[in-house]
């Protein structure tokens, strides 16, 4: 994929942020992301991931999309501290939702269920028959505050 710029916000006037597709190059500049700000994430080549940048064009929030045989997975969402609170979040969910289905599914932590309702997710109890349910067991028992839910926008 290209770098596009696809949306922007301006939360101030001097301020403004712009969303940006990353090419299997430059993915290497998601993961050197999460290592400065001590997240956990890691983007793998050929595997859709976003960023929004600054208007230094720095990266200030990054994640991607890790496809499974049968669901793929919203992962690694992630807004530099300084960064927090400002619309970036929303803004990288609204440029990865291009590429969501309804076998889209996420693992957020509790306080920001509501951010990924007001995108279309909705939180479903984790059964046995879905695909997703051992890797989110396998975050569960790892002490992870966080619930199941599916891309489903209607």
């Amino acid at each position: 994929m290209a770098l596009v710029n696809r949306y922007s916000i301006q939360p101030c006037a001097t301020q403004a942020y712009q969303a940006f597709w990353l090419s299997s190059q430059e993915i290497p500049l998601a993961n050197k992301f999460y290592r400065q700000h001590g997240f956990r994430g890691k983007a793998k080549r050929h595997q859709p991931c976003a960023v929004v940048k600054n208007c230094h064009a720095e990266i200030i929030g990054c994640g991607y999309l890790r496809d499974y045989d049968t669901f793929k997975l919203l992962a690694g969402v992630a807004v530099a501290p300084d960064h927090q609170g400002l619309g970036v979040a929303r803004l990288l969910l609204q440029l990865l939702a291009e590429q969501f289905d309804p076998q889209t599914y996420t693992f957020p932590y509790q306080p920001l269920l509501s951010l990924y309702q007001s995108l279309g997710f909705r939180c479903i109890e984790p059964k046995s028959q879905q695909p997703v349910s051992s890797l989110y067991q396998t975050y569960i028992n790892q002490g992870r505050s966080i619930t199941l839910m599916v891309y489903n926008p209607y």
